[in-house]
């Protein structure tokens, strides 16, 4: 028996990196899988994967793309969590997960464009993406959200991400 036979986890920012290897393991899984991202040929690479998967291991999941969807885009993530409602789509897990590093600069040369960018992808679309969850999720489900340790202070191991003050703000706020 597949452990995630049977559910559904969206996960943002899932066209590459730490989003494709989540979405990859869910479907490994059994579960299927929506994914969403800015960029539509990462997204449309990771689906063929996904599928492939999913072939492999013959489980009744599917994969749905959401492309040119930007976390920091209120109104797309609310219309992509209506179109899951309007298609009768319930969701299990979702998966915070889209990012950005932000400006490469000392933080006193930081554009405050650059900044406030970061902040609504990492902070703000969190917060929207999880309220607008809210409409599809399963009772029970569960939110995950993906962070960083470059916020954290430990008084052994000092790990400080080097002119990327926007970042870290925004991930330390999360």
């Amino acid at each position: 028996m597949l452990k995630f036979q049977n559910k559904v986890a969206l996960i943002t920012g899932s066209g590459t990196g730490i989003g494709m290897t989540v979405a990859k393991k869910f479907v490994e899984n059994g579960a299927s899988v929506i994914i969403l991202g800015r960029r539509k040929e990462p997204l449309e690479d990771t689906s063929k994967m996904l599928n492939q998967i999913i072939n492999e291991k013959q489980t009744n999941g599917f994969v749905k793309i959401f492309s040119g969807v930007d976390v920091s885009d209120e109104k797309a993530i609310t219309e992509m969590f209506n179109t899951l409602q309007n298609e009768n789509i319930n969701v299990d897990v979702v998966v915070n997960n889209a990012g950005v590093s932000g400006p490469v600069t000392c933080f006193a040369h930081a554009p405050l464009d650059d900044f406030r960018s970061t902040i609504d992808i990492h902070l703000t679309g969190t917060f929207w993406t999880t309220v607008q969850a809210l409409k599809v999720m399963k009772e029970g489900g569960k939110i995950i959200t993906i962070s960083t340790f470059f916020a954290e202070e430990r008084p052994l191991e000092q790990r400080p991400y080097r002119f990327r003050g926007p970042y870290t703000a925004s991930q330390g706020a999360k």
